[in-house]
């Protein structure tokens, strides 16, 4: 936050997130920086016809503590391990679940909020112009890749899976695009060999809400700098689909199967090893090596072990199945 002037009027704020790790973090940062965020909105889980576009959340009674305001800064608090609704509730900022981003109720109840800006980490649902031109100086988001490269829903999965050793975050103000719009600001995080997804994406998080923070009171304040994004250079990439995780040790090499397995190991969906024709359910790696003079030419696959050497292009993977 260097060179922010946080004593002018602070600006308002609409915050658009998600459940899980990636959206608290920016949260935090915008109400640890003095940002009046006037409303939290999540997207409508299990939405039915004829259900309203949005209704408002009303904290569990169950929580009394959710009663008390604590004092900010909350940048030690155990508020990192929350829900953005619980965060907001604790700050008694409204929590709105919607489903259409259209309806004419979604986008009057924003204009209600008059909001300066409004902010995005993670949020599963199409922004439209219509909602875009309600904030007076547009709406940013967090997007945990060096854009224009790697648009799309999961930029971390495809690091791990292009075998990349560098991402970054970048914070850009929103078009009708996907992930298109000019650039405030952005920086690079390495990612070392073994990095689980969890850690990267936490990394992510972290330094997206510190970005954001600072990005929006430069908008506000007029001193930000916008750089439209080099076409030539963008990418988009999907969500991945089952056959994203598979992966023929053959054609790969050993640090980049290491790598891809460490990094997505933990999700839901298993990786899939295909070795001299098998295709093997993999539950972790151990180790890699390119030190091929150390071992055979032949896999060390069979029906006991569950530790499997698997030769790649350049050396060896030693994976638990």
């Amino acid at each position: 936050m260097s060179n922010i002037n946080i004593s002018s009027p602070a600006p308002r704020a609409l915050f658009l997130g998600m459940p899980g790790n990636f959206s608290p973090p920016a949260l935090l940062a915008l109400l640890n920086g003095g940002v009046d965020v006037r409303a939290v909105v999540l997207p409508a889980r299990n939405h039915q016809p004829g259900q309203p576009a949005l209704r408002l959340v009303e904290p569990p009674l169950v929580e009394p503590s959710l009663k008390a305001r604590p004092m900010l800064p909350m940048a030690q608090s155990s508020l990192h391990t929350s829900s953005i609704a619980t965060i907001a509730w604790k700050q008694h900022i409204p929590v709105w679940e919607v489903a259409s981003m259209s309806a004419p109720e979604t986008i009057n109840l924003f204009s209600q909020y008059q909001p300066d800006v409004m902010c995005v980490a993670c949020f599963s649902l199409y922004i439209p112009r219509a909602v875009l031109d309600i904030p007076r100086l547009g709406c940013l988001n967090v997007h945990p890749s060096l854009l224009p490269a790697n648009r799309g829903p999961d930029p971390l999965f495809w690091t791990f899976h292009d075998g990349h050793h560098e991402t970054g975050v970048t914070i850009h103000r929103m078009d009708e695009g996907l992930d298109t719009g000019p650039i405030v600001t952005q920086e690079k995080i390495t990612v070392p060999d073994g990095t689980p997804y969890g850690q990267l994406e936490a990394g992510c998080a972290s330094l997206g809400g510190k970005l954001l923070a600072r990005s929006l009171w430069q908008l506000y304040q007029g001193t930000a700098t916008l750089t439209p994004q080099d076409e030539t250079k963008s990418s988009y990439l999907p969500m991945p689909t089952a056959k994203d995780y598979v992966v023929i040790a053959s054609e790969w090499e050993a640090r980049r199967v290491y790598n891809f397995i460490r990094g997505i190991a933990s999700q839901s969906q298993p990786v899939i090893l295909r070795v001299e024709g098998q295709s093997i359910p993999i539950t972790g790696v151990l180790s890699y090596s390119r030190n091929q003079a150390n071992y055979n030419d032949t896999n060390k696959i069979d029906g006991i072990s569950n530790t499997i050497e698997v030769r790649c292009v350049d050396g060896w993977v030693f994976v638990t199945r």
